[in-house]
């Protein structure tokens, strides 16, 4: 029977936004089956299964039917890939991220006999199998190295010359350069920047060195481009790269657009130089600090803003003149981004500011990706050189992912492609 059996997914080859269909045919009347996702990145390895039963024609349909087992149950059609986790024997703290977008991830699907828990088993037969790829780079979209006066990154580029609308992508404090959520905004037809903030070819090696005038130049260099629509930037970014977003907003008015996820309402860690002003920052406390036994962390009672220096550190976000977005998981055990959200927001409010939108989403932790991505609850830090804490329910956290990552792109289309406003 093994060689009968015939395992679709559809497509094959696709983003990682985008939802696959997954059917099982020609298995027997009532089959029990286990699908089993795997894939490797460099040397890590991250693997999925659930747990399934053939309808009375003998098939599995996994947008139409349920989950009975496995890492997620009920009906969830991208359910094999949100609920990757490692394997077995890997260093703790490993997240899934994609180094080299030129590359897909391939992931490999595979159909066994009965209800089984394959998380370690290596070599167990299988009735059929199948590859698929996952792509944030797609078709067309040109990827472009940015060593420009002091602003270093990646640039890319929809297909064609159009004038496209330019999104400013940064992540926090692990430094270095992150491309994959800016090759995915380039495929959706933004011009991307993903911008390195430090640790990264000649940056300063650590947050104390950084300044918000480089960030300004960056946002001058990419309206500049050929290819860039002129009239402001959007900014996305993640946890310390949040609150420099919002500083962007609040002092440059060539900010169209900012949505911060998982991101204090303050300049934390070190001061943060601008011309002629040197905004203040919160503290780090480290006395604040919780290590389990494991030696994990729990940072994130590390930074106060209710009482001095925390609050002289607050963003002036009220002087923002454009929209902004925060993105915040009720979860989240690295940062109080729904405790900041609303500080920011109360802020704003206080000057009789409505351009605000904040996305609270319960069960979701701090790194809200875009969809499909497996949950990082547990994170290996290589600046704290320690596994910190994250937080997230996989289920919770899959739903915020991929309701939020719409709602950015069809944020980022209303308020800075001026093509969008000119049909309005």
């Amino acid at each position: 029977m093994g060689s009968q059996v015939e395992l679709l997914v559809t497509p094959a080859k696709a983003l990682v936004d985008d939802k696959v269909d997954i059917t099982v045919e020609r298995l027997a009347p009532r089959q029990p089956v286990t699908l089993h996702a795997r894939l490797v990145e460099g040397t890590a390895r991250f693997q999925s299964y659930a747990h399934y039963r053939a309808d009375d024609m003998g098939r599995v349909i996994v947008a139409k039917q349920p989950s009975l087992g496995g890492l997620y149950t009920g009906v969830e059609q991208m359910g094999l890939f949100w609920s990757m986790q490692p394997s077995p024997g890997q260093k703790p703290g490993l997240r899934l991220r994609k180094k080299d977008v030129s590359t897909p991830f391939l992931v490999d699907v595979r159909v066994h006999d009965g209800h089984l828990d394959v998380m370690r088993e290596e070599n167990l037969p299988w009735l059929t199998t199948t590859t698929v790829e996952r792509w944030y780079l797609g078709d067309g979209v040109k990827r472009i190295p940015v060593r420009e006066g002091r602003v270093r990154g990646t640039l890319f580029l929809p297909p064609g010359d159009g004038l496209f609308a330019g999104i400013i992508d940064m992540y926090g404090s692990a430094g270095g350069l992150a491309e994959y959520r800016a090759a995915l905004l380039a495929s959706r037809g933004f011009a991307a920047l993903a911008l390195a903030v430090f640790a990264y070819d000649d940056l300063p090696s650590d947050l104390f060195s950084i300044d918000l005038d480089y960030f300004e130049e960056a946002t001058e260099w990419l309206l500049s481009h050929r290819n860039v629509q002129n009239h402001g930037v959007g900014i996305v970014a993640t946890s310390k790269g949040g609150e420099i977003a919002l500083s962007m907003a609040a002092h440059m008015d060539k900010v169209a657009a900012v949505v911060a996820i998982g991101s204090y309402s303050a300049v934390t860690g070190a001061p943060l130089p601008y011309k002629d002003t040197v905004f203040p920052c919160a503290p780090f406390l480290l006395e604040k600090v919780v290590e389990t036994k494991e030696g994990y962390l729990d940072i994130r009672n590390g930074v106060d803003t209710t009482k001095e220096p925390g609050i002289k550190a607050c963003v002036q976000v009220e002087k923002a003149q454009c929209p902004i977005m925060l993105v915040a998981g009720e979860d989240d055990l690295n940062v109080k981004s729904v405790f900041h959200a609303n500080q920011a927001i109360a802020r704003m409010r206080a000057h009789g500011k409505t351009n605000h939108t904040l996305l609270k989403y319960p069960g979701a932790g701090h790194l809200i990706e875009p969809p499909y991505t497996p949950l990082c609850g547990l994170l290996y830090h290589t600046v704290y050189r320690g596994c910190m804490f994250l937080g997230g329910e996989p289920k919770s956290h899959a739903a915020a992912q991929e309701d939020s990552w719409h709602k950015i792109l069809d944020f980022f289309r209303k308020h800075v492609d001026g093509r969008a406003q000119s049909r309005l």
